[in-house]
């Protein structure tokens, strides 16, 4: 995979020399302020800590905004569906990822300019209490006092400007979203794989490829299970909801299937929680969603294990052969 000609960099080299150049005064300010004569108290802490503090908040807002400024060029994809196994997919993954992962968001790392704000206060701290150890003569500096100093700044400020820039850049995604969709992964992936575990179910990942100018991207992916046995209109889903905890359940469905009424049953499942289907009909489709019936209040927080869900999994590909066989009598 490479990125092609629909991928424009003009801008963001706009705002990466605006950020260079920012970096690059503010150096040369600091510098200047902290060599005037006489270097007082309150300068030290502005130059050692003050700027620092503030260019890691002015470095993250660029970074950002050179991330923005990278311009996609809308086009036409043309689209494929493949169904693929679990392996193949995270070898996908991990191409996508190395060719395309820089333009991603990665809004974990939020907490990574927190973290820098901490870091940078701890350096300029130690180079406030270094300098004035310096100046009053109380330690011997490792060159002469100007160049120590000069050489602390420029440490102090690379580390606040460089790091929180790359921590900016990272947490936006460029505005391209018929190009790059969110990879399937976390809870709903790993719940999905399971499926492919499951006595009497085959699993698999169904992916839309999109295609342009001979580079690939990946459009879509949902991973998909059938029941062994029966037609692939026969068609299981993993959902996973949050509120505190990861919830997955699973919609089976049945096309042309047997009639059903909108009832609930709650069939014998060896698990922490008892197991519950409803039964709904979608116009020729029936409905079955299997789910654990979790108490409204618990004493710690619900945690359903791979385990557990497997064997709803069971119960619901049995349910679904059941309405199926009854469809076709």
């Amino acid at each position: 995979m490479t990125q092609g000609d629909f991928i424009d960099y003009s801008r963001q080299k706009t705002v990466n020399k605006i950020f260079a150049l920012l970096v690059v005064v503010t150096v040369l300010i600091a510098i200047s302020l902290k060599l005037s004569e006489p270097p007082d108290e309150t300068t030290i802490v502005v130059v050692f800590l003050g700027i620092p503090l503030g260019l890691v908040i002015l470095s993250s807002l660029l970074g950002a905004g050179s991330k923005r400024a990278i311009d996609y060029k809308a086009g036409k994809w043309n689209s494929r569906k493949v169904s693929m196994s679990f392996s193949e997919y995270e070898q996908m993954t991990e191409d996508y990822e190395d060719a395309y992962g820089v333009l991603f968001s990665h809004k974990g790392d939020s907490c990574g300019c927190c973290l820098l704000l901490i870091v940078v206060g701890f350096l300029g701290i130690a180079g406030c209490i270094y300098d004035l150890a310096l100046t009053g003569g109380m330690l011997n500096p490792l060159f002469s006092i100007p160049l120590d100093s000069i050489f602390v700044i420029t440490i102090i400020y690379i580390i606040a400007s460089v790091g929180s820039f790359i921590v900016g850049f990272r947490m936006p995604a460029i505005d391209a979203s018929e190009f790059f969709k969110p990879i399937l992964t976390g809870d709903v992936y790993e719940f999905a794989s399971e499926l492919n575990t499951v006595p009497n179910i085959r699993a698999s990942m169904d992916v839309e490829i999109g295609e342009r100018e001979g580079v690939l991207t990946i459009l879509d992916a949902e991973g998909t299970a059938h029941v062994e046995g029966l037609p692939d209109a026969v068609t299981i889903r993993v959902k996973v909801s949050h509120s505190g905890f990861a919830y997955p359940y699973l919609v089976g469905t049945v096309y042309k299937g047997a009639k059903v009424l909108p009832i609930q049953k709650y069939p014998a499942v060896n698990a922490k929680y008892p197991a519950m289907l409803e039964f709904s009909m979608d116009d020729d489709v029936t409905v079955i969603v299997a789910r654990f019936d979790i108490p409204k209040r618990t004493s710690s927080v619900p945690n359903i294990s791979k385990k557990d869900f497997r064997a709803l999994a069971a119960v619901l590909a049995k349910e679904l052969k059941k309405n199926y066989d009854e469809a076709q009598q």
